[in-house]
């Protein structure tokens, strides 16, 4: 699939953490520790065009069969990253553990039950709407959205081969895929490689693991400096606002774009128009 190699900098963390398990909190803790930038399903969110199609060729081949992956293949896709968290990289977790030797791993836990609710009243409540409304709306973005587009056939791709499970009707398989993927990442990469951890646990346990300082900040009460507030990013009032701005995104380069596609049907009709006109008159005139 890739045919150059595109490692700009060294993969220097790889956090085995799926959906709903605090990825963009721990996406920016790392950032703020200094691993630059982090590949996160965000990535992919704001450039759906251009990222999407790459992450669909990759779990094709390695979910579907479909093709070989090779370490090329992911420098690709995450060359400019010193980290990555969240589905998709999270999905290959061991083979990028296996593939990137000198980096360090992160198990980031969540409780079965506690992840399988977020997601059923996040990400599932966003991609199934039960107002009639929303769903026209969704299919309005479809037709007139190229990045809507895009993003749906990854998210089919994500859905029919990596995940395989409905989550809304079944919880079983949905409980069982999570802790089978976090018990192949328990099996598959050494236990000394590996830090087991959560949110909650904060900068301390994360911080002594990376070999880095606690960030300090100054207090401004005080003066003094002081341990940094951990991050906590996207809870789900959270994560329902910045969906509901990335609809009101699409719905306006929808518009933007049959607007767009409204002026050029007018404006051929006027051309074939006129060259009608034209072609008539030279008629008449014989």
């Amino acid at each position: 699939m890739a045919n150059t190699p595109d490692r700009l900098v060294p993969m220097r963390v790889i956090v085995c953490g799926v959906q709903r398990t605090g990825t963009l909190s721990m996406r920016i803790a790392l950032q703020q520790l200094g691993f630059g930038d982090c590949y996160h399903m965000h990535n992919i969110l704001e450039n759906p065009q251009q990222e999407a199609p790459k992450w669909i060729r990759l779990i094709e081949a390695h979910f579907g069969g479909q093709g070989t992956i090779s370490k090329a293949d992911f420098d690709a896709v995450l060359g400019n990253c010193q980290s990555c968290v969240d589905v998709p990289p999270a999905l290959f977790g061991v083979e990028l553990a296996a593939m990137y030797p000198e980096a360090k791993v992160i198990v980031l836990n969540r409780d079965p039950e506690d992840w399988y609710r977020s997601v059923s009243e996040s990400i599932m409540a966003s991609v199934n709407p039960t107002s009639r409304l929303a769903k026209l709306g969704m299919l309005f973005c479809f037709v007139f959205d190229p990045a809507t587009r895009a993003f749906a056939q990854f998210g089919r791709a994500m859905s029919g081969l990596a995940f395989r499970y409905d989550h809304r009707r079944e919880k079983d398989k949905a409980i069982a895929w999570y802790t089978g993927t976090y018990q192949r990442f328990r099996d598959e990469i050494p236990e000394q490689r590996r830090l087991e951890y959560r949110i909650e646990e904060g900068w301390g346990p994360l911080c002594e693991y990376l070999q880095v300082p606690v960030p300090m900040v100054r207090d401004e009460e005080t003066g003094e400096m002081v341990e940094a507030p951990f991050p906590r990013a996207n809870d789900r009032e959270t994560f329902k606002k910045n969906q509901a701005k990335g609809r009101e995104k699409a719905m306006r380069r929808a518009r933007k774009n049959l607007l767009v596609g409204v002026g050029r049907m007018a404006l051929m009709a006027a051309v074939a128009y006129a060259g009608y006109a034209v072609w008539e008159r030279r008629l008449g005139g014989r």
